[in-house]
């Protein structure tokens, strides 16, 4: 019999010997950082881009490559500019917008084979090109946008290399020769990972195809802030069924808790600026402390932290949240939909294949 706590960990379960306050106090400067700097330039927009990206890179903390943190964060963080630049020149014309998602989507796929850490960056690349592609502004904005994610990545760092958050501990070798083993077990693990027919294939594939018809779904029927429908499908799709389902029910519970405080709070029409960044820096601590707590909780905390950024760049008001809830449950279901025909065709492939040859006679 199934309950909530079979069909869905991510919402039931707190695990709350993984919160991770210390990492998020600090994270959460870089941000503030960024904002006072957008305010005191008369850019508030610019600085809600580069908080963004100090945002997303100060989670790489949680997910070193090849046991460096700093790594991982100058990784990220170009990464995540190229994607953007990518995202907002194609944004223009659909069809190359499709291209660049299923590349993304193909490219995610692959790297998760290869470890958390390599699946992280490229899941936050795929998610900056997604929401690149929202905001068609030509070449001269796409690279300013870029580069305000370029430099909230880079503030991230400093502030990290500032306080000199503990090195990962190694034993015996030294680290860089770990890192040439680690590299050259990443090259053979690529080299299986791609090959036909392998578990991590599918899944890239299955990637590809979810982010090419949620893309045109919210391309086709131009959908207001669309781009959460792929990049909703993008974030819980997973290998296993269960686990897509497991997320996208802590999304959606996630995100509709958020989408309710933030239609509350819009009533409140005069936010000031100051006030804004306050909210956005302590529902980034929030994330920061809940991202191994519960997905749900999590769900919640950044829906309120992008309600937030969002109000204080300019780009929408809090009342948006509903519309951030409703493509949210159409990305949920449609990557539950396309992982469930997946697993059926897949299933169906496998008996035609363990079917003896009738011959007749």
């Amino acid at each position: 019999m199934f309950n909530l706590n079979t069909i869905s960990p991510d919402t039931a379960v707190a695990r709350w010997s993984e919160r991770r306050l210390n990492e998020g106090l600090i994270a959460m400067l870089a941000i503030g950082v960024a904002l006072l700097g957008g305010v005191l330039s008369g850019h508030p927009a610019a600085g809600a881009i580069a908080a963004g990206g100090a945002f997303t890179v100060g989670f790489a903390v949680f997910y070193p490559v090849l046991q460096s943190r700093i790594l991982s964060m100058a990784l990220a963080t170009l990464s995540m500019a190229t994607a953007t630049f990518a995202g907002s020149l194609s944004a223009q014309w659909t069809l190359a917008v499709m291209l660049v998602v299923a590349i993304a989507g193909l490219n995610y796929g692959i790297l998760s084979g290869l470890g958390i850490s390599a699946g992280w960056i490229g899941q936050q690349s795929a998610v900056y090109l997604v929401i690149a592609t929202y905001f068609p502004n030509g070449p001269r904005l796409a690279a300013g946008r870029s580069t305000m994610v370029l430099l909230g990545g880079l503030l991230q760092i400093v502030i990290h290399l500032a306080f000199r958050l503990r090195p990962l501990p190694h034993h015996g070798a030294p680290l860089w020769k770990i890192t040439l083993v680690r590299l050259r077990d990443y090259c053979r693990r690529l080299h299986h990972h791609i090959s036909w027919g392998s578990s991590t294939l599918d899944h890239a594939t299955r990637l590809l195809c979810t982010m090419v018809i949620a893309t045109a779904i919210y391309r086709t029927f131009h959908l207001r802030n669309g781009y959460w429908v792929p990049m909703t499908a993008l974030l819980v799709l997973k290998p296993q069924w269960t686990g897509t389902l497991s997320r996208s029910l802590a999304r959606i519970v996630g995100t509709l808790s958020g989408a309710l405080i933030a239609f509350g709070l819009s009533h409140l029409h005069h936010w000031p600026l100051a006030l804004l960044g306050a909210m956005v820096m302590l529902c980034a601590l929030a994330c920061y402390t809940l991202q191994a707590v519960n997905y749900a909780l999590f769900s919640l905390a950044i829906t309120l932290y992008i309600v937030f950024l969002f109000r204080f760049g300019g780009f929408s008001d809090t009342a948006a949240a509903q519309l951030r809830l409703l493509n949210t449950a159409i990305g949920g279901v449609l990557a539950l939909l396309i992982d469930s025909l997946w697993q059926i065709i897949a299933l169906a492939a496998s008996k035609l294949r363990a079917r003896p040859p009738n011959f007749v006679q």
